[in-house]
């Protein structure tokens, strides 16, 4: 069975970069003082609750109008947060840690929406087991990516190093990882949905189900910085009302939540959207609270190659202040009757 053109064009548009807006739209015309500057890394589901906001107009019910920009980088949303063009922002959590632990300290997490790790190990059917994939070909993006952190993190529950047990093949596109799957240049493939839903429709098997094994992971932040905590803390705290809300929405309404996911994705795949949303939802986290051990997952990996992060505690990444007045307030409790 081949991989369709709309799959293909599913899948891609789900995970790889797309940018829907410029500055303007939301913050035009807005009641002085109440403006704040969005930012979400990448249009794929885990991210719906910043768009959820916005098509709802959750910020304006809280008293913030807040313009949502993509820019479809962890390190390039990092910078223009330090050069103080965005407020907050959405974005995997890889990249502003490291950017923390190489002295970027104005930067700080205040929330979190994903807090485990969402993927699959997908490959040729007589690939039953982990111990199956050693010495086998393994395809991942890029190193570094969130793709390599899933497979240390999955192949270390099996006392596996895929550095050392697999040969790693960098594919530089998640999108071509099932294209190399049928070609036969890669055993295996690390992924995410919806491509390891692809896989299973082209016959290939999952090898291991990394969603299930729970494992603590940044994977999903709220990024500001300690500036914007002092000077815009107020028009914060609205905002994570807003995106409170929002997660609710993502979480409890699968048929709106899809039209928005929709459409800010373009993928009218109703099947493929009924399982991203669904794999996301395993790993939302209602309250935004940060789980510091998927903070400590992360340094661990950057030790690997920067020493000062041995020294450094995950609590130094976050300050909890705006989550804490969710909880404190009531709010929550609202929400979550």
């Amino acid at each position: 069975m081949a991989l369709t053109p709309s799959d293909r064009r599913a899948g891609l548009i789900l995970l790889a970069g797309l940018v829907l807006g410029l500055w303007g739209g939301a913050a035009q015309g807005a009641p002085a003082g109440t403006a704040l500057r969005a930012s979400y890394s990448a249009p794929v589901a885990s991210m719906a609750p910043m768009w959820i906001a916005k098509e709802l107009r959750l910020y304006e019910k809280y008293g913030v109008s807040s313009s949502v920009v993509f820019i479809g980088s962890g390190p390039t949303q990092t910078s223009a947060m330090l050069s103080g063009e965005l407020d907050i922002g959405v974005v995997g959590g890889f990249a502003p840690v490291r950017a923390i632990v190489g002295g970027s300290r104005d930067l700080v997490i205040v929330g979190q929406s994903k807090k485990y790790m969402v993927g699959a190990i997908v490959g040729r059917p007589e690939l039953k087991s982990p111990q199956d994939l050693k010495g086998k070909r393994l395809g991942i993006d890029r190193v570094g990516s969130n793709p390599d952190l899933y497979t240390i993190a999955a192949l270390a529950r099996f006392g596996m190093d895929p550095r050392r047990d697999v040969a790693y093949i960098q594919l530089g596109d998640i999108g071509q990882g099932l294209a190399a799957l049928q070609a036969g240049s890669i055993d295996a493939l690390t992924t995410t949905p919806p491509f390891d839903l692809f896989a299973t429709r082209l016959g290939f098997r999952q090898i291991v189900d990394i969603t299930a094994m729970r494992v603590p992971f940044a994977a999903t932040v709220l990024l500001s910085t300690r500036s914007n905590l002092e000077r815009k803390g107020d028009l914060l705290r609205r905002f994570m009302r807003a995106y409170a809300e929002a997660v609710r929405v993502f979480l409890t309404d699968p048929e709106r939540t899809q039209q928005v996911v929709a459409r800010y994705t373009k993928v009218q795949d109703r099947a493929v959207l009924e399982y991203t949303i669904k794999a996301e939802g395993q790993a939302m986290e209602r309250t935004l609270d940060i789980d510091a051990k998927g903070v400590e997952f992360v340094l661990t990996q950057i030790r690997r190659d920067v020493p000062r992060a041995a020294t450094m505690s995950p609590e130094e990444f976050l300050d909890r202040r705006l989550v804490r007045e969710l909880r404190e307030s009531g709010f929550l409790a609202s929400l979550w009757p």
